[in-house]
């Protein structure tokens, strides 16, 4: 029989949140003794842990299948959420893959810019500063090979705008420092060839690394390609 009144819903209610003990009591009878229930209580995401997870689950979903293959009930559904839901944290699809792909790849470019500053600031030996660019570039590029290559690729119109409006200034910047602390600007090489020629080597190592799903120590690698870039392809002396 269940309860009927509202103090007996509220005792029952108080009981369902416990653990019940079956104990002996003094004149041998059974009796049940309630005990805090051990079994924690589910805590709730805070907003903004929810749009992080909504943004890991977009990206996710963009990097397999592209801007136009992604569907945003998949989206939803790996962040555990629904469709409604999804559209109260990001308005759009575009939304999403701002604050997924593009947003991301900005911000990890602007970084790698603010760091080759410095190394160009403190770093006056040519060979030292082209090691931390290769180390430094080399784990942006295989870091960031998946998002680059959706927000350049999957999509050539909206690539070709990203790289035009908001990748080309940040490395072509980037391609004059290394150019200056190496003296080739003062040699008269392109600076621009410069750039294209080290950031290329790097980008495609990241790309193929994420490709064949293979690690390498970038260090070593960011070694190799200092001695590539500063003393050229040489046969190994007999």
């Amino acid at each position: 029989m269940s309860p009927s009144g509202p103090g007996q819903r509220s005792l029952a209610r108080s009981a369902a949140s416990r653990t019940a003990l079956i104990r002996p009591s003094r004149d041998g009878s059974l009796r049940a003794v309630y005990e805090p229930s051990l079994a924690r209580p589910r805590s709730r995401l805070t907003a903004g842990e929810r749009r992080k997870k909504i943004i890991a689950a977009a990206a996710e979903v963009f990097i397999e299948q592209g801007y136009s293959g992604a569907r945003t009930k998949e989206i939803a559904e790996r962040a555990g959420v629904t469709e409604a839901f999804l559209y109260r944290h990001l308005a759009s699809k575009e939304e999403m893959y701002e604050a997924a792909i593009l947003e991301p790849l900005r911000d990890g470019l602007a970084a790698l810019a603010y760091d080759i500053q410095i190394y160009y600031d403190k770093l006056v030996d040519p060979i030292a500063f082209m090691d931390a660019v290769n180390e430094r570039c080399l784990r942006f590029y295989t870091d960031m090979a998946a998002i680059q290559a959706v927000a350049l690729y999957s999509e050539l119109g909206k690539g070709r705008e990203l790289y035009q409006n908001s990748l080309k200034p940040i490395l072509d910047g980037i391609g004059e420092l290394i150019a200056k602390r190496m003296g080739w600007a003062e040699r008269g090489l392109e600076v621009d060839l410069v750039r294209r020629a080290i950031l290329g080597a790097q980008w495609g190592i990241g790309l193929d690394l994420m490709l064949r799903h293979r690690k390498v120590d970038l260090n070593e690698a960011a070694r190799r390609l200092t001695v590539l870039f500063t003393g050229g392809v040489r046969e190994k002396s007999a």
